[in-house]
This record gives C-alpha cells, sequence and structure tokens, in this order.
C-alpha cells in the first residue's frame, strides 16, 4: 500500500520537532504515512516537491509562511487575515492554505484563563509568527499591543490589526502592565529582566528550549509556556487537516519525550540510482573533514567483483545480504558519510538501520533526470530496451522505502554536486554547528 507523505518545509529545517510529534500520532493511529523535513531555498521549490511526490500535506515555516500563498487555490479565513499559511493540504482537488499557529496560541493560553487579570496582552516582536499571535489574542478577546523596535513593522501591524503598538527599549516600564506576555523574538534575545514579573502573569515564549522566562519562573511563580506548548497545539489540528483523523496533545508530548535521535556524526545519503550519492557524497565529507565511504564499492571490494557480476553469478538476494553486513558494519563509526546503493533501502532492517543510527538524508530527483547519461554498464536493472521506463518505475516502487528511511529530503534536481554538497553541508552547519 502506498505511503502518504507528509513534510514540514523551511530554512533551516534540520532542527524541526514536527517530525517526532506527528510521527508520534501516526505511529499511535497505525496509519499509513510518513512525516519527513523538507528543507528548501524557496516557496516555489517546496510546492515543486510537493506535486513531484503528491505529498498529501505540509507544514510551512520560515521564512515561507507568506511566500507560498501565491501557489494555492484558496486560503481558510485565518490564513486569510493572517495572511501566513502554515499547512498546506488538498481539499477537492485544491490546494489549500490554512493557519493552525492562530489555534496554537489559543487553545496553549485559554486554559489559564483565570491569569487574564486585566485581559491585556502584551506581544514582544514583530515577524512572521506575530500576526498569528495577534489574531489569537482578539480571538479571545483581549486588548493586544505589540512593541517591538522595527517601527514600520509596527505601523503596518496597527493599520491591519488595530493594535496598539509600543516601542521595545522602553518595554521594562510597561511590562507588568500586561497579564498575558507572548515573546515572539529568537532564542536568546533578552530586552527585560524577567525576575521584574509577578505571579501574576501568564509567559509564552516562541522559542522551543533555553527560555529566559524558564529559570524565573521556578522562583516568582508565573506561569510559563514554552514554545513546545505552541507547537504542539498547532500540530494537532494539523495532523487532522492532513489525516482526517483526530489526535491528541498526550500522544505527541509523549513522542518528544520519547525522542531519542541524537546526531552522532553519521550521514548516510540515500536516493535512486545517478541522483549524485557518490559525487556529492565526497565533496560533503571533504566539507565536514569525514570520511567518505561508497557502499558499493566497499561490497565490490569484499566479494572482488563488480556489481553486475554479483548479480549474474550470486544473484540479487546474496547482494542484499551482503549489503545489509556492510551496513551494519558502519552503523558504529563516526563521523563518516555513506553513500547507499539505490536499492539500499528495499531492506526493512536496512531502513530501520538508517533510520535508528544515521542522519539519512534522501536526495530526490526525477528519474528521467537521475539516469540522464548515466552509463548503465554497471547497473544490471537498467540493461534493457527502455532504460527510462524501467526506471520510473522503479524509483515509483522505492519512494515508500525512501521516506521510511529518511530524516530528511534534499531536492536536487538541475543541482551539480558542489551545489548539493554545500547544500547539505549549509543544514547540517546550521543545526549542529558543525
Amino acid at each position: 500500500m502506498q505511503t502518504n507523505i507528509l513534510a514540514v518545509t523551511g530554512n533551516p529545517m534540520l532542527h524541526s520537532l514536527s517530525p517526532v510529534l506527528m510521527n508520534g500520532a501516526i505511529a499511535q493511529k497505525k496509519i499509513n504515512y510518513r512525516y519527513l523535513r523538507l528543507p528548501v531555498e524557496s516557496a516555489q521549490e517546496a510546492m515543486e516537491v510537493f506535486k513531484k511526490l503528491h505529498l498529501s500535506g505540509m507544514n510551512v515555516t520560515a521564512p515561507f509562511k507568506n511566500d507560498i500563498i501565491k501557489f494555492l487555490d484558496q486560503l481558510t479565513p485565518n490564513a486569510q487575515k493572517a495572511q501566513a499559511v502554515n499547512c498546506v493540504f488538498w481539499k477537492d482537488n485544491c490546494l489549500i492554505g490554512d493557519n493552525s499557529d492562530i489555534s496554537g496560541v489559543e487553545i496553549s493560553i485559554k486554559n489559564y484563563y483565570s491569569l487574564f487579570s486585566n485581559n491585556k496582552m502584551l506581544v514582544i516582536g514583530s515577524g512572521g509568527a506575530v500576526p498569528a499571535i495577534i489574531i489569537a489574542g482578539q480571538n479571545l478577546g483581549l486588548d493586544v499591543t505589540v512593541a517591538a523596535r522595527n517601527v514600520e513593522a509596527l505601523i503596518k501591524l496597527k493599520e491591519r490589526f488595530n493594535v496598539s503598538t509600543k516601542d521595545i527599549k522602553n518595554i521594562s516600564d510597561f511590562v507588568n502592565d500586561y497579564s498575558v506576555i507572548v515573546q515572539a523574538l529568537p532564542s536568546g534575545i533578552k530586552v527585560f529582566d524577567p525576575n521584574i514579573l509577578t505571579a501574576q502573569h501568564l509567559i509564552l515564549d516562541a522559542n522551543y528550549k533555553d527560555s529566559i522566562f524558564e529559570k524565573p519562573a521556578e522562583k516568582i511563580g508565573y506561569k510559563f509556556l514554552s514554545g513546545k506548548n505552541w507547537l504542539v497545539n498547532q500540530a494537532v489540528p494539523a495532523f487532522k487537516l492532513f489525516t482526517g483523523l483526530d489526535t491528541d496533545a498526550k500522544t505527541m508530548y509523549n513522542a518528544l519525550d520519547n525522542e531519542k535521535f541524537k546526531f552522532d556524526k553519521k550521514i548516510a545519503l540515500t536516493g535512486f540510482m545517478g541522483v549524485g550519492k557518490t559525487t556529492s557524497g565526497k565533496k560533503l565529507a571533504s566539507l565536514l573533514g569525514y570520511k567518505f565511504v561508497d557502499l558499493d564499492d566497499e561490497i565490490e571490494a569484499a566479494e572482488g567483483m563488480k556489481i553486475s557480476k554479483i548479480f549474474e553469478t550470486k544473484g540479487e538476494d546474496y547482494f542484499r545480504f551482503i549489503e545489509q553486513k556492510m551496513l551494519s558494519n558502519y552503523a558504529d563509526r563516526e563521523k563518516i558519510v555513506l553513500s547507499c546503493g539505490g536499492g539500499t533501502v528495499k531492506n526493512s532492517d536496512n531502513r530501520n538501520i538508517l533510520r535508528e543510527k544515521f542522519l539519512n538524508i534522501w536526495l530526490y530527483a526525477s528519474a528521467a533526470w537521475c539516469i540522464d547519461g548515466l552509463d548503465v554498464s554497471n547497473r544490471p536493472l537498467l540493461q534493457c530496451e527502455n532504460p527510462l521506463v524501467v526506471a520510473e518505475k522503479m524509483l515509483d516502487q522505492r519512494i515508500d522505502y525512501y521516506a521510511d528511511a529518511a530524516f530528511a529530503i534534499i531536492y536536487v534536481e538541475n543541482l551539480n554536486s558542489d551545489d548539493i554538497a554545500k547544500k547539505i553541508y549549509g543544514q547540517i552547519s546550521k543545526t549542529f554547528g558543525v
């Protein structure tokens, strides 16, 4: 049965916790879906992959929540009002954009209604997430004020949403006038000392971790909500949009608690033959200072013959057996970039190893692009009258396997090996600091 692929797109993207939440709910529901990260350079690229892979739905994050709109057929009222989209899905053969960020804020704070002592909300920041926060606050009947440095952005927000605005440089003088405070600034930015707050405050920080408000909350006693609250509470309605099924916050929090992935300097590249795993993998390894390993080359060296000869004399089943042993041998190495054969993912044990032991990047491009100019003399499965027809069928049959094993998708069509290596390196360095 064909897997329904979902994704979250943005730039950078490898840090995203959305796949943890969504795949946790998918596992709990036992449905045939897989949710992946899709780092892209533009909203146009995201939509190109969306359509080529026939994605069932896609979350959208910075910096493409506005840019994605022009590629959609229709917006929900929330997305229309925010002029920002974080959910793309199909309905009646139309591409619909929604904004579940609004629901995420509402759900996060409405359970603490007793703390809305003066029904006044202060939003700190003027970036792309702010419209959703403003709309959520207004939906809850709160009088919203926005404080930021960007005067032009404040003017636009005031005109669009009829909110009050303040200069952030004086925030310490007025922050205590608001019972509900939502910070939407990048991690690490501190515009006032949290110790001036009181136990009567409710604080929602959009950051997932390292919030400046978390530790003081223990001492002062105000209610602190991290970005994980918002993340989970926007993901619950998004899951319903994508799958048609209900889930709950508890399921997603459990998935976060049980998440075990740790980047330990093992990268695998999977994808169809000819997609560029070896050529780009060598250059990626050089950029990272890691060792490059080509799994097919290792098998040929161990067997003393070309892969085509192994297929001819010993059969594909034998080749896959050796391939699995070889992959297992590298699963405990560090500082390696491993290029896998196009069919490595056909084996379920291999997929488990790739998913659990490696940062596995699925390099995706069309079959036509992959085999254009490819030497098929050592490609036994393409030694036929019409290689393109066979290749398209093979890729279509393997899409589910690639998706099942992948941590992220990198779209590489029309990119050379240098571009592919730099694209992957950029995502890894931004996320893991290598």
